[in-house]
């Protein structure tokens, strides 16, 4: 074979191997796509799953939140006024849902136990309403902070002895100023002079009132705790900003204005006579009176010191209990809208009555011992009249700072995908002081 046949003949054997590399190669290549696309398609399918697994447990956790919106709002527009803890059991009954493939669960953790529905805000002390002797009973309370808290609330621009206005924060290095006005929030306590957000929070640092589990497993997991199995809150545990005052009446009715009523108004929801009814009615315009003087004064004696001659001459009759239970429950001599609210004797804790140094310590301990023995509580201030050793100058001395009736609760709801476990959690503030219930503030995380 010449070298030219021999040259021919390799080229022709090369050939086949030259195409079949290109083959491989194009495979490799396809075969890379081909996984790559794979590989995306099977990330994106997964996202897919984890958004609508992530949608539903977020709408599981809503459909809490409106179960409790409204049951909320049957029980205060269909009041049982002889049960003050109806309301908390209609909540606690659909405390707990589910509904194609997930569920919600409404829960808060108090005195060492999760308990099911919504926290009641008026069982804590609205922080807007402390005075400083109460402040200083606080855990870990000193002089600075305490003035410091009370200069941040207040309007003017005055330093208390220990406290801090506009220049101790104008030197910051990042300045901010003081509210000069009530705190929206207990977050804004952590921005007061002094205040360390451990005195606030203690173990519950996301705010939402459940032991979670990253707050009972020691140093595991941010935050730090004892990982004793109950949830040390802080003063959170204690305080609040979100309680509000006055709103509907037990009724679920609007609120009848003395200073703007008829003495028939008040005849008809009172059941008084027309003596009493204008004795009533002058009283309240002439503004010399409070709410609290009527369980402490009788009305003929209110009359007497404020120079008030009934009509027919005769002294008028003293108000019965029922009636002033009512005049309590569904009047007003006009209220500030959104003032803080007061706190709720059937809800507060006992520790909680601690911090409260407007209640004596033998009403305090008064109090405690005989709610213990009402199943269904006190439906009314004048309840406690029946209390042995409560005067009629005590139970009116609580009227400012106490009330039996709560306007707002926060429902802490996690809602649940059970087929993926994932889970979205709703703190949301629900005032029912005005129908409908307004929803305050909503956290989702």
């Amino acid at each position: 074979m010449t070298a030219l046949s021999r040259t021919i003949a390799r080229q022709r054997c090369s050939r086949p191997s030259f195409a079949t590399a290109i083959v491989i190669w194009v495979l490799a290549v396809a075969t890379v796509i081909v996984v790559e696309l794979q590989t995306t398609a099977f990330r994106e399918a997964t996202a897919g799953r984890e958004s609508i697994a992530l949608l539903r447990a977020r709408w599981a956790a809503r459909a809490g939140i409106e179960a409790t919106i409204a049951r909320l709002g049957f029980a205060t527009t269909n009041p049982d006024l002889t049960d003050a803890f109806a309301i908390e059991l209609e909540m606690e009954d659909i405390a707990m849902g589910s509904l194609e493939g997930t569920s919600y669960i409404i829960r808060v953790s108090t005195e060492g136990d999760d308990m099911l529905g919504p926290a009641d805000a008026h069982a804590k002390i609205n922080i807007n309403t402390m005075s400083r002797e109460s402040l200083m009973l606080l855990p870990f309370m000193t002089d600075d902070v305490a003035d410091a808290i009370l200069d941040w609330i207040d309007e003017d621009e005055d330093t208390r002895p220990f406290g801090a206005e506009f220049g101790s924060y104008a030197t910051q290095l990042h300045p901010y100023e003081p509210r000069n006005g009530p705190m929206r929030s207990l977050l804004e306590l952590e921005q007061v002079s002094n205040v360390l957000p451990d005195y606030v929070r203690g173990e519950d640092w996301n705010f939402n009132g459940v032991l979670d589990a990253n707050e009972d497993d020691g140093d595991e997991a941010w935050p730090p705790d004892n990982a004793d199995g109950i949830l040390d809150a802080g003063w959170s545990a204690y305080l609040t900003t979100k309680s509000v005052d006055g709103g509907l009446g037990e009724s679920g009715e609007a609120r009848l204005e003395l200073p703007l009523a008829s003495a028939s108004d008040i005849g008809s929801i009172l059941n008084t006579d027309s003596d009493q009814s204008e004795a009533i009615v002058n009283l309240a315009i002439l503004g010399t009176v409070s709410m609290g003087d009527f369980l402490r004064t009788d009305l003929n004696t209110l009359a007497q010191q404020n120079r008030m001659q009934p009509s027919s001459g005769a002294p008028l009759r003293a108000l019965s209990n029922e009636q002033l239970a009512v005049l309590l429950g569904e009047t007003t001599m006009g209220f500030q809208p959104g003032a803080p609210g007061r706190i709720n004797l059937n809800t507060i804790s006992d520790d909680a009555l601690e911090y409260v140094a407007e209640i004596p310590l033998n009403t305090r301990d008064t109090l405690i011992f005989d709610r213990k023995s009402r199943s269904m509580g006190y439906t009314s201030l004048v309840d406690l009249l029946e209390v042995p050793g409560m005067t009629r100058d005590r139970v009116a001395d609580l009227y400012d700072i106490a009330d039996v009736r709560s306007n707002v609760y926060v429902a802490t709801c996690r809602g649940r995908d059970e087929r993926s476990g994932v889970e979205v959690e709703m703190v949301v503030t629900l005032d029912r002081s005005t129908l409908p219930i307004i929803i305050r503030e909503i956290i989702t995380r």
